[in-house]
């Protein structure tokens, strides 16, 4: 599976993996923010996707049953970038809010920031290569390749 990403005056993006931040980013305060699940529901047979999460509501195996995806708890940005090295940095997608998600949204061939309703770190906002107003935006645009390639041209 892989999403093909191609952008005028840069190299084209081939992503295998998405990494999603939970907490701020795909909840708020540990409930699914709506439009989520159908979102990823498609993107799963695009994407690997892993949740990746300090998992601070208790929530995370819960959620990750519900969009049947895997699930790791990583509680800093060290034990994200853990995560991201292993399935490879050039392949890969991460969509987060947290000051523990600017090493992954720094490192990734692509970073997506969200700021949703539990806000965001500024330092990811600065890092990321998209910032969208949430996390339903920040999926579209990776169910869209065409509108991500326009946000991203040289």
């Amino acid at each position: 599976m892989t999403v093909s990403v191609p952008i005028p005056g840069r190299a084209e993006l081939r992503l295998e993996h998405l990494l999603l931040d939970v907490n701020g980013t795909l909840t708020d305060r540990g409930k699914l923010i709506n439009g989520v699940e159908d979102r990823l529901g498609r993107l799963r047979a695009m994407l690997e996707i892993r949740l990746v999460s300090a998992d601070t509501f208790g929530t995370l195996d819960a959620i990750a049953e519900r969009l049947e995806v895997v699930a790791v708890r990583a509680p800093g940005g060290e034990d994200k970038l853990h995560v991201l090295d292993e399935l490879g940095r050039e392949r890969c997608a991460v969509v987060g809010n947290g000051a523990n998600d600017v090493a992954v949204l720094e490192a990734a061939a692509l970073g997506l920031a969200v700021l949703g309703p539990e806000g965001a770190s500024a330092a990811a906002l600065r890092c990321a290569d998209v910032v969208c107003a949430s996390a339903a935006d920040a999926l579209d645009l990776l169910l869209d390749p065409m509108a991500l390639s326009a946000t991203l041209r040289a």
